[in-house]
């Protein structure tokens, strides 16, 4: 799908055109603090725009998406702009520029930079995103809404949302694993399912992010051609 600026202000693209095809970033993320390893790694055109990016490490997590999230690089914010256009509160200490304007590349340079992906403002997820390699690009179809981003594998269960950050994590993890009491009974019934702190569905959550790059290009396509 070509560029169109009255498209691209109601839906942004998926990736900023290049002459050149973009690499492929190797990345891998990891929950910092996790009284348990938590783990994802993942394959990102470079050229991805890094609200998507926000979007795609959330869905690759398993977060359900009912939190505000934020990119930390460099001392500066990148933030998802609100409905309605308005930007968040400034942070003293975090200039903050909007995340739409930018993209993977633009933080990241050469294998070992980082940056910091938060999810849950209240919470407080931190996960450090590290670009471990930098792949060559050999898909013939690079410019256009596709699925270009893949969770290639992964390890550990996303935590439980509102849980109470990583402590909180930590105390229904020891609950879980201890006695039949009244505390270990209120967790299950909270969570309304058994809980493996190591399971991990890796097609679940390929499919989490195919689908929302698929959604996206087919909203674009659909602004397009109306």
């Amino acid at each position: 799908m070509r560029p169109n600026l009255a498209t691209d202000k109601l839906i942004a693209p998926l990736f900023c055109t290049t002459r050149e095809k973009p690499a492929i970033f190797a990345l891998e993320m990891e929950l910092m603090g996790s009284p348990v390893p938590i783990k994802r790694s993942l394959h990102i055109p470079a050229n991805m725009n890094l609200g998507y990016v926000q979007e795609v490490l959330m869905l690759a997590m398993g977060w359900e998406g009912f939190h505000l999230k934020e990119i930390r690089f460099g001392g500066i914010t990148y933030f998802t702009r609100m409905a309605g256009g308005e930007d968040p509160e400034e942070t003293e200490g975090f200039p903050q520029r909007d995340s739409f304007q930018y993209t993977l590349g633009d933080l990241l340079k050469l294998p070992g930079d980082t940056f910091t992906f938060i999810y849950d403002l209240g919470d407080d997820w931190k996960h450090i995103v590290k670009l471990t390699d930098i792949l060559p690009n050999r898909d013939s179809h690079t410019d256009g809404d596709y699925v270009g981003a893949h969770l290639i594998s992964g390890q550990g269960i996303c935590p439980p949302e509102d849980v109470g950050g990583v402590d909180g994590y930590a105390d229904m993890l020891k609950a879980l694993a201890g006695p039949q009491d009244d505390e270990r009974k209120s967790y299950l019934k909270w969570l309304g399912r058994d809980f493996n702190p190591e399971f991990f569905d890796l097609h679940e959550l390929q499919n989490r992010v195919d689908d929302f790059q698929r959604v996206i290009g087919e909203a674009r396509w659909g602004f397009y051609h109306r």
